[in-house]
Parts: C-alpha cells; structure tokens; sequence
C-alpha cells in the first residue's frame, strides 16, 4: 500500500535539521568557496572580460545569459538551504571601500618591486628593455596612486550630494565642472572640486598652520584662543587635520565611513595624537572644535607636521593646502629653511592663496638672533617668490611675557581678516573657480591625458634623470679631500698675491657644494623642459642651503713671510687640513639634501598631455562659466546657510 504523502501543514511544522558549530563552519566555508567560483564564472561571462584572462572568450551571448541564470539560481538555492538548516546568511562586514584600497596599495607594491634589479635575478637585462620596463611601472604606479587619492577624497559619494545643493552661480559652475570631471575622468580635479564646495558653503576664512613636526603649530593655535585646547608635546603629536572654530566648547569627529561623533574636549588626544592614534588606526577624517575664544569669521587649522617618519602627516599637511584661504608656516629658531617649508610655501602661493613665515619659539633667541633669522628666511625665500613678491616674517612666541609677537599678528593679520571675511571668502571662492576652470580647460584642450608612448618615455627621462642625481650627490658626499686639494691651491694663490687666504677657502668650499647643486638643477631641468606644467613650476622648490658652521670658524689665514711657491702650496695644505672631518660631514649630509630635493622636484613633474599652444582655448563644455563666476557675490555668501550637520563657526 502506497504511503500517503505528508500535508504541507506537516511539512511547515516539521522540526529544523540541526548541525554543530563545527559543522555549520563547513557548510558555510563549501558555500563560500563555491561563490568565490561563481564569481569567477560571472567574470568570464562579462561582455568585456580583461585581456588578461587565461580563458578564450568563446561563450556565446545566449551562452554567457543561460549561465549567469545558473549562477543566480545557484546562489538562491544555496541561501535557501542555509535558511533551511538554521545557519545565518553570510554578513557583509567588510567595507568595499577599504578591500579596493588595499587592492590598490598591493599592486603599487607589486610594481614598485618589478626593476631591472629584480629582473637581473632571471639573466642579464637589455638596457633598453629595461629602461621599458621601469618606465612602464613607474606608469602604472602613478594610476594606482590616482585610485588611491579618487578613495582619499572621503567623501564617500557625498561629493555629488554636496555640489547639488548650493545655490547660486557658485553652485551651477561646480555642477557643471563634477560633470566634466566624471564624463572626461578628471579625478584630480574632484578634491579641488570638493574644497570650492566647502568654501561655497560657508562664509568663515580657514587659516591653515603648517610646519614640521614640533615646531609649535598646536602651541601657536592655544595661544591664539587663549586656552590648552590642543595637545603639546616635544613629539609628533597632531595625527590628523584638525579646526577650531568660534562657539561653544565642542568636538566633533568625522571618521572616512561617514559617522560622526561628539566627544569630550579631554578625549581629544585619544583621536588627534600620533600616541594614543598611531597611523590613523580610528580612521579618522578631520576634527572640529569649537572654543568661545577663537577668533570670529576664522578657523584655525592645525595640521599634521611635515616630515614625520611616524605618520603619514607629510601626505595631509599637503593635501590640505589648497582647502585654506590664509597660511602660517611656522619656522622653528635653529632650523634650516627646508624643502618642506619652501614646498609649503611654494604650494600656497601657487593656489594664490595669501601667508606669512612664522619664526615660532622666538623667545629662544635673542633680539639680534632673531632679526638676523628673519633676514635670513626672507633672503632665502627670494628665489622661490620672485623679485616683486615678498612674504612677511614675523618672529612670535608663546611663551608668557614674551607676548609682542604674538599680539602684532592677531591685530596685523587675524584681525583685518576676520573683519573682512564675508568679501574675503567671496574672493577666495571667485578664485578657486577660476583656477578649476583654467585646470579644466587644460586637460580638455589636450583631450585625455598624456598618451602611453609619452608617459613611458617621460618616465624614461625621469628615471635617467634621478640616476643622475644619485651619482652626482654621491660624488659630492665623498668628495672632501678633492675639495681640500682645490681650497688650498686658491688659499695659496691668494697668498701669493699678498691677500688673507680665508675668503679663497670659503669661496673653494661653496662652489664645490654649489657645482653640485647645479648638476643636479641641470638634470632636474632637462626632463622640466618635457614636463607639461608651465613655467611656474620652475619656482616650486628651494635648493637647500650649504651654510655649515665650520664655516664661520674660518676667520683670517694670513700669507706667510718670506714662503716660495711649492712651500706656500704646502702650508696652505696644512692651514686647511684641520677642516677635513668638518667638511667630510657637512657635504654627506648637504649631499643627502640635495638628493631629496631634486628627487621631490623630479617626482612633482608630470608628462605634457596638451600642446602648449591650446592652452588659452576653451571647450564647448565649459562656455558661459567665467560670466557664472563674475555673478557669485558676497551678499549671497552673507546668507548662506551653515551645513546643519556642523557647528557654525561664529556661533557665540
């Protein structure tokens, strides 16, 4: 006799199958691994598969839909069975977001390792072929660190979001230029984009605080809103970019997955400082604070140092810059201008944004000291401004009783910037639009980017460039006892002629550092001269300075009496000699400076992807914005609304 089948009813209320732990493990593993292979299947059947597929593209279109059906139905029947067997659905805890960059940074890393010094490991290499091969990774190293900075805006999608609701002429020309960045993959302009955005909201000036590390930003910042709101320290301390705005006592932190949180202000060290957040590990963004003492209309930004080895803070302090209206770059007493100063410098005003040197700390020098340093920061910025630019140095510090400084820059510079702010930050938007205008035409006018055969080739002239560079800084480092050789025989010719032999040796020993430097400009400016970025970018960087102490201590050789040639070539040997350990050390490390400024010049050019002539010519794309941008004005700034996520700035 036939069973009689079971009811529906008695189907439903049968009782769940049920699996150990280790068990329900196995299932959802098989389950994973079986959909990591469906994927690979989804990927072959895709209408335009990678070139770099092992498999034919021999499916048929009908082939390619019947079989992602079957993945389809596959993956249903396997979210059945696991409904059915009591095991939760696998959760989507990774953030995409992250697993792309990560992506991203690995195969930068895989490309940096392939050279011609791994490939010398297989057989020996052609040169030209290995010229090939490191310009080609060069190349495509550059296009991972392009998807690394489009993932680095932070925006999390909000860009699009945020230029869509701005009203105003403002508002249409940024619309029009995301448009153009999407359409024509500009992705270099959306942080640009992004930064006009936020200047477009908001009628408050940014007054960005750079400098390296632990040269008193936070301490400057303190003073100016006359509490201990930032943390200080003797180490690198400030890990991520932070504002302090007018208002109530308050702090908010804004993390790159989007939330935001309001903390105490004595929790603020857990989030801003490289101790208690090493490397950014809490993923955070920017931090606002607000302190009822903070100037009105500014927001002061304290921003990571530059040349930390403990924290990517180099990388943020630039990118901030073209975020700020005003700039302070803090110099420290007892510091060299460097080439992180000069780059920062460099940087702010080729954005056209207004700053003024800081000589922080000036309570450690004494008057003379101190006007002797701000001479010599203004001689040494001559060739980075020009001739008819100037920057203002001034010297300030925190310290209690040595308030003069500190109180001529708020009522000389904070305070005409405050009072002027709403026009200020209307002209500081009008040029911000001009200058994505001008970037946008440049590209359009070229079409896409530079070509392939062009950037490789450009990477080929930079790669024998920086080649160049290592040899000759080498040669200057270990170059001491030829430089001694030759600063004795011009002490011994000044002798000769009856002259004090000590201007011959300083002389001797500064050209030999300055042939140095020039060979290394001349390398850098052989593959400038191929680069497409205008003639501005000549200017961009300072050579560092070969001014030694040593030097100083070489006051007076007087010519000996009654000395033939051949024994005044030998005394003059011996008059220099003594300088030799000085001098050995003072070209490694000038050399060392040397190397890393021309290969930061090297690295900041960028193969011309435009004929030089098209520069003036606008797209079609592009009509009508200069006249949008001559109608944005400042009564439309003054009734802005603020962002109702943020606390205003000017709140009292």
């Amino acid at each position: 006799m036939t069973r009689p089948a079971r009811s529906d009813l008695a189907q439903d209320s049968a009782p769940a199958p049920r699996l150990n732990d280790h068990q329900v493990r196995r299932v959802q593993t098989t389950f994973w691994y079986v959909d990591d292979l469906l994927q690979g299947i989804e990927a072959l059947t895709h209408a335009d598969p990678s070139p770099f597929v092992r498999e034919r593209p021999d499916l048929s279109q009908e082939e390619g839909r019947l079989l992602l059906s079957f993945v389809s139905l596959a993956r249903n029947r396997m979210l059945a069975a696991l409904d059915r067997l009591g095991i939760p659905r696998p959760e989507q805890t990774l953030s995409a977001r992250r697993s792309v960059g990560t992506g991203l940074l690995f195969a930068e890393i895989a490309l940096s390792e392939l050279d011609t010094r791994s490939l010398r490991g297989y057989g020996a290499v052609d040169p030209v072929a290995g010229e090939e091969i490191t310009a080609l990774s060069a190349d495509l190293q550059n296009l991972m660190q392009r998807g690394k900075a489009l993932l680095e805006e932070q925006d999390e999608g909000g860009l699009v979001e945020q230029v869509a609701v701005l009203a105003g002429p403002a508002g249409e020309v940024l619309r029009r230029l995301l448009a153009v960045s999407t359409a024509r993959v500009l992705t270099e302009m959306r942080p640009l984009i992004a930064a006009a955005a936020e200047r477009a909201a908001a009628t408050t000036l940014d007054v960005g605080v750079f400098g390296r590390v632990s040269s008193g930003k936070s301490s400057l910042i303190n003073a100016l809103v006359g509490e201990g709101v930032l943390p200080v320290g003797a180490t690198p301390v400030t890990a991520v970019p932070l504002r302090v705005g007018r208002g109530p006592h308050s702090v908010e932190v804004r993390f790159r997955d989007g939330r935001v949180e309001r903390i105490p202000l004595s929790a603020l060290p857990e989030f801003a400082t490289e101790e208690k957040n090493p490397q950014n590990a809490r993923g955070v963004r920017s931090i606002e604070v607000t302190v009822p003492g903070a100037p009105p209309g500014l927001r002061l930004l304290d921003t990571p140092g530059v040349g930390s080895l403990a924290s990517s803070g180099s990388a943020q302090a630039f990118a901030w810059l073209p975020r700020c209206d005003f700039g302070l770059v803090l110099v420290a007493p007892g510091t060299p201008l460097g080439r992180d100063e000069t780059a920062l410098l460099s940087g702010l005003r080729h954005a056209g944004i207004e700053c003024s040197v800081v000589l922080s700390k000036a309570d450690l020098l004494d008057p003379a000291d101190r006007e002797r340093a701000r001479g010599y920061i203004a001689t040494e910025l001559a060739p980075v401004l020009g001739p008819d630019e100037r920057v203002d140095v001034r010297a300030v510090s925190t310290r209690e009783g040595q308030s003069a400084g500190l109180e001529a820059l708020q009522a000389e510079v904070l305070l005409p910037l405050a009072g002027e702010h709403v026009q200020r930050a209307t002209d500081a938007l009008r040029t911000r639009l001009r200058r994505l205008v001008a970037l946008a035409a440049a590209s359009l006018n070229g079409g896409p980017p530079a070509g392939d055969a062009v950037a490789v080739d450009f990477e080929k002239q930079r790669g024998a460039a920086a080649e160049a560079v290592g040899k000759i800084t080498d040669a200057l480092a270990t170059s001491a006892k030829r430089v001694l050789e030759d600063t004795a025989e011009a002490v011994a010719a000044s002798w000769a002629r009856g002259e004090d032999g000590a201007p011959a040796a300083r002389s001797a020993i500064a050209s030999a550092a300055s042939r140095g430097l020039s060979a290394v400009r001349e390398a850098v400016d052989r593959v400038r001269s191929h680069a497409g970025e205008g003639e501005e970018t000549t200017a961009r960087r300072l050579p560092p300075l070969f001014d030694p102490e040593f030097l100083d201590a070489i006051k007076t050789l007087p010519p000996p009496r009654l000395a033939p040639g051949l024994l005044r070539r030998s005394r003059a040997q011996s008059a220099v000699v003594a300088l030799l350990p000085f001098l050995d050390q003072a070209l490694a490390r000038y050399a060392s400076r040397v190397e890393a400024w021309g290969s930061g010049a090297l690295k900041e050019l960028r193969p011309a992807g435009r004929p030089a002539a098209a520069t003036d010519a606008r797209s079609p794309e592009l009509a009508g914005l200069d006249t949008l941008i001559a109608q944005v004005s400042s009564s439309e700034k003054a009734q802005a609304q603020p962002d109702p996520k943020r606390t205003s700035p000017n709140a009292q």
